[in-house]
């Protein structure tokens, strides 16, 4: 039975129904830890049939906590990042916390604008991917951080990634083994890991089978469909097309197949085409395109619970400071053969 609605419940009202001390219901609504699964639903219960309604600003001016939590991505538009916005949220709903989403455009001033500004202040942390590479502005902002798919070498800041050398490395090779040599990379730039080792497993990927790395088929840019399509329109338009291209991420490969597309070119017919992402439009094109499976919600959960044990500073429970979420190799219809060569043997 709940009491009237002119009454504003409290918590020692909640702790006198749940059985519990006041410390306890107060632990449960906060979301900390510590505290039993079986008490844990009894305060919550207790709670919903009283109608207790939390005031989160009373209670953020005693803990000095917002439970207001920000993820910042580059674009909100792209389905990999929608994906990991995703992954953020459902963790952040499980513990009572609440979501801002933010877009950096990708621009490392927009993204110092937000944390300069009121609302960076009070946020109790983010869950980011980066799109500034100084290290020490992270550093100097003094709270908790987690870093997503992108990520800075020699830091002390948390971060989830995916396996990018060993991946890459995989995809290179499924073009090499179907018998390219001339095979066209087309990448975001080496500022952050996901740049620089997607390189490092192409070029030894190359490097194991005696391959040259041709500067004429290295294209590295952003991360955006615009360097995708015009790099692969240069290639193409020369006297020495690549028969094979790697894209380096899901946008980059919407261009690449636009380039090919306009030009006439024929996907495994006139061109072999690998993708280090998955997406709707790889899946559902005829031929379908070999790719990278990343798993971006995953990697936001699992970013989040991270950064919900460094605000809550929870001693009993360690997270690597890096983790490694695999990937999957996804072999699809996009790589065939050079027209007049024959597959080579996978070594």
């Amino acid at each position: 039975m709940s009491l009237s609605d002119n009454h504003t419940v409290t918590i020692k009202e909640v702790s006198e129904r749940a059985g519990v001390a006041v410390s306890t219901v107060s632990r449960v609504l906060n979301g900390l830890d510590r505290v039993s699964d079986e008490t844990r639903e009894k305060v919550k219960l207790a709670a919903s049939e009283l109608g207790y309604v939390r005031n989160t600003i009373a209670a953020s001016m005693k803990t000095g906590r917002t439970r207001l939590v920000v993820v910042i991505v580059p674009d909100v538009g792209n389905e990999y990042y929608t994906a990991v916005i995703h992954g953020v949220e459902s963790v952040l709903t499980e513990n009572s916390c609440y979501t801002v989403v933010f877009s950096s455009n990708d621009s490392p001033d927009i993204e110092r604008e937000f944390f300069n500004g009121e609302l960076g202040h009070i946020v109790d942390g983010a869950v980011i991917v980066p799109s500034c590479n100084d290290l020490s502005f992270y550093e100097s902002l003094k709270k908790p951080l987690v870093f997503v798919d992108r990520y800075l070498y020699g830091d002390k800041l948390t971060g989830v990634v995916t396996d990018n050398y060993k991946s890459s490395y995989s995809l290179t090779n499924q073009l090499i083994i179907a018998g390219h040599s001339k095979i066209a990379f087309i990448s975001g730039g080496c500022e952050f890991n996901i740049g620089s080792e997607r390189f490092a497993g192409y070029s030894d990927a190359m490097k194991s089978y005696g391959l040259p790395i041709r500067d004429d088929y290295v294209c590295l840019g952003s991360w955006y469909q615009e360097h995708g399509y015009n790099s692969l329109k240069r290639m193409l338009e020369s006297g020495d097309p690549p028969t094979a291209v790697y894209a380096g991420n899901n946008l980059i490969g919407a261009g690449c197949l636009q380039a090919m597309r306009e030009a006439g070119v024929r996907v495994a017919k006139d061109i072999s085409f690998v993708c280090f992402d998955d997406s709707a439009v790889a899946s559902l094109i005829e031929p379908s395109v070999t790719v990278v499976r990343q798993f971006p919600t995953e990697m936001g959960k699992v970013a989040t619970l991270k950064l919900l044990s460094l605000i809550n500073e929870d001693e009993e429970f360690k997270y690597p400071q890096i983790s490694v979420v695999p990937a999957k190799l996804i072999r699809r219809k996009s790589v065939a053969p050079p027209p007049g060569e024959l597959e080579m043997e996978e070594t």
